[in-house]
């Protein structure tokens, strides 16, 4: 007697979810040597791609017919491009284009989450200590004047919750 094997509903559907979903923040008070002030790095920007570069080590050994690969540790990566608007990220970009910042005038947080994540404007979020500085700025005439800042990361990451007020809007994050 054969056995029938249960099968998956089929007629699920998933949903690739669009790029708004992931929001990134930068703590531009760092930046400016005061306190934390995190900003949304959401308008002007048509580009933000986390690149993490996994540091990976391979082996292959006599006895194996493939080699083993260990992660040892990640690079974060990303050059953002905005366009030039007048707002508290553009103040703290263009406060870099003129003090051009060395060493911990450099130093700050990265944080991302998705908005898939939040329940009742809280959720789980990752903060990482970046260096950020700047990169270029122009354009072409008669196009839009942007600006590119260089971040890279400064340590581990960690994982903690955002929390998003919902008087005003503001974001602040906790460790887990």
């Amino acid at each position: 007697m054969k056995k029938s094997i249960p099968i998956m509903n089929t007629n699920l559907q998933f949903f690739a979810q669009d790029r708004t979903n992931m929001v990134s923040l930068l703590d531009i008070g760092l930046l400016a040597g005061s306190t934390t002030k995190l900003a949304e790095m959401g308008d002007g920007y048509t580009e933000i791609t986390e690149d993490w570069g996994p540091s990976t080590d391979s082996t292959q050994y006599v006895n194996m017919k493939t080699a083993s690969s260990t992660v040892k540790g990640y690079a974060l990566n990303m050059s953002p491009e905005r366009e030039y608007l007048s707002d508290d990220m553009q103040e703290a970009i263009d406060d870099m284009f003129k003090k051009f910042p060395t060493g911990k005038a450099c130093e700050t947080y990265y944080y991302r989450f998705y908005k898939t994540d939040l329940t009742a404007g809280s959720g789980d979020c990752i903060r990482v200590p970046v260096t950020v500085c700047p990169s270029s700025t122009g354009g072409s005439g008669g196009d839009t004047l942007k600006s590119t800042i260089q971040i890279n990361g400064n340590g581990d990451v960690e994982l903690g919750t955002i929390t998003i007020s919902s008087e005003d809007g503001s974001f602040s994050w906790a460790t887990k």
